[in-house]
């Protein structure tokens, strides 16, 4: 999984980096969820004054080898798997002509290097494995932390070169996590537990939902102009309400079926692609959460495939990740989620994805309705 480049990061992020405590913290953060059993590349930009220019970030899940006679401590080497991973990492540094980078492998079953002690040959080989990758493709691996969990009071060290260790300070409480937190973004326990979070849910409003899918097809279906417009004058009273008011929950399971049905038309879906880069954006993506969870599956793709679409165009990879599974688990062969789907694996970055965005005035043009003006 890669997560990318924030175009709405905040302006001090580089201040608020210094050295390795507050880069390690900043993981989270960075990933909108804590790590567990995971490999993580920073991609770094150059070096400022005054800290680290932090570029793109990518994530996968570590597997570490065990030996014949299934003793782990005498295994050497990388799984397949790991090695694919360390080639893909490379590859997407090489198109991307990321010059240094910082890894950090997070694994309970890591042991703690003491001074003048040698790494876990198993985190060593993978740290190794990484660099060589990264060098063969121009890219300069600057140093392979290693930590157990990501918790404040853990000890951190490093894989290569003299012996450094320091103590992970909490990252709930890291700058970078305060300045986003600020922002409205938080952090989730685990990916697991964020995908629970927009998870379909089988309850006496789905239910519902579902049995008003049905009557929905059998209304007449008329022109896209209409629906378009009431999405988009819905988006407008929400915009209106008072900030404490959670007007999304409201819905009846009527109007859930309704805005489902309405998403399945293709004019539709492509013109709302647009607002992930209005003011819209974040009540819109509250809207296709709500609605992922309670529509039936083969509606529930379209939703979880746009809150994809805007948590990609703003740099929020894991989001991104996690909703485009749902929308492949819902329907394997919807083609705007497979194609998302590709382009995270290739680390496409935001900006080729908010590109695709503007397409979306175009497309509503196309059916009368003119969309609010996407923020600069």
């Amino acid at each position: 999984m890669t997560t990318h480049p924030d175009p709405h990061r905040p302006s001090a992020l580089p201040e608020l980096i210094s050295g390795p405590d507050e880069l390690l913290a900043a993981i989270p953060a960075f990933l909108g969820f804590t790590p567990h059993r995971s490999i993580v590349l920073v991609c770094l930009d150059g070096r400022e004054s005054s800290g680290l220019s932090i570029g793109t970030v990518m994530r996968h899940d570590v597997t570490l080898p065990q030996s014949p006679d299934g003793d782990v401590m005498s295994a050497v080497g990388v799984t397949a798997e790991m090695a694919e991973v360390s080639a893909h990492f490379a590859s997407i540094c090489a198109r991307n002509e990321v010059r240094g980078a910082l890894a950090l492998i997070v694994d309970d079953r890591a042991r703690p290097r003491a001074e003048g002690a040698a790494v876990d040959r198993r985190i060593r080989s993978l740290a190794s494995r990484l660099a060589h990758d990264l060098s063969e493709r121009g890219t300069d691996l600057l140093q392979v932390f290693v930590v157990s969990e990501l918790t404040a009071g853990t000890r951190w060290w490093v894989a290569f070169g003299p012996f450094e260790t320091g103590i992970l300070p909490d990252p709930a409480t890291s700058p970078v996590a305060l300045a986003y937190l600020l922002e409205g973004r938080g952090v989730h326990e685990s990916r697991d537990k964020l995908k629970e979070a927009l998870a379909a849910v089988d309850t006496a409003v789905s239910r519902d939902v579902e049995a008003w899918v049905a009557v929905k097809y059998m209304d007449e279906p008329g022109p896209d102009r209409g629906p378009l417009t009431a999405i988009l004058s819905q988006f407008a009273t929400w915009a209106a309400a008072p900030p404490d008011r959670p007007a999304v929950v409201h819905l009846s399971a009527e109007k859930i079926a309704e805005y489902g049905v309405w998403l399945t038309r293709v004019m539709v879906r492509d013109s709302l692609l647009a607002i992930a880069l209005t003011g819209y954006a974040d009540i819109a993506e509250q809207l296709w959460s709500y609605l992922m969870r309670l529509l039936p599956p083969a509606e529930r793709a379209c939703p979880a495939t746009l809150l994809g679409f805007s948590a990609y165009a703003r740099g929020e990879g894991a989001l991104a990740a996690v909703a485009i599974d749902i929308a492949l688990d819902a329907d394997p062969e919807y083609s705007l989620a497979r194609l998302l789907d590709r382009s995270l694996l290739a680390g496409a970055r935001p900006e080729m994805i908010r590109e695709v965005a503007l397409s979306g005035y175009a497309i509503a043009e196309l059916c009368a309705v003119e969309l609010p003006p996407p923020i600069e």
